[in-house]
């Protein structure tokens, strides 16, 4: 397989799989071996390999235990919880654990408030997963024009038509614009959540 048929597959996988959305949270709390397994389902695309689950029970813990999720109620995960670990998911790739605690602390604080208005989580994961969502198809678009570009500029030079040259110069394309949004987190982190 010619490896165009292969970034088509995963991110047509990544476009119709890389996502949890919100209604898909079950309605009822889960116990975190359950909140675990939920997760795992609907995130497997991620998994490096059938042994290594994407969460797992500990990590969970993990994550109460540095205030980066609120404490569950009577040891039970709500759909407010399982949106804020798919976050924490999304975030591992870009922060370090000190960030992510850093930025969560504000949604944790007003989480346990006896008398703060409270933030409606869902809809703001609802919302954050909304104008992602409209951004996810252009995803694909980009990387295949990437592709047209990538093989224009090699069709000029003797590397035409060489796939490991065209990876090779893809790969490195994707992860510089990757740095870049990257970048721009770490710059917002420092500047309003860490100081």
């Amino acid at each position: 397989m010619r490896y165009e048929e292969y970034i088509k597959t995963i991110l047509d996988d990544y476009v119709n799989k890389g996502r949890i959305l919100p209604g898909e949270f079950p309605d009822m709390e889960l116990y975190m071996d359950q909140a675990a397994a939920f997760m795992n389902k609907k995130l497997e695309i991620y998994q490096k390999n059938e042994n290594e689950p994407v969460m797992t029970k500990a990590m969970i813990s993990n994550y109460v235990k540095h205030d980066m999720l609120p404490k569950p109620n009577k040891k039970k995960y709500s759909r407010e919880h399982l949106a804020m670990l798919t976050l924490i998911f999304y975030l591992k790739g870009v922060l370090q654990v000190q960030e992510i605690e850093s930025l969560m602390k504000p949604l944790i604080d007003n989480y346990n408030a006896e008398f703060a208005e409270q933030y409606d989580l869902l809809k703001m994961y609802g919302g954050i997963e909304t104008l992602y969502n409209a951004q996810r198809g252009d995803i694909a678009d980009e990387v295949h024009q990437d592709i047209d570009d990538i093989k224009k500029f090699l069709s000029k030079y003797e590397n035409a038509d060489d796939d490991a040259a065209e990876l090779f110069m893809l790969i490195c394309l994707l992860s510089m614009k990757a740095d870049a949004q990257r970048y721009v987190v770490q710059k917002l982190m420092n500047e309003y959540f860490i100081g």
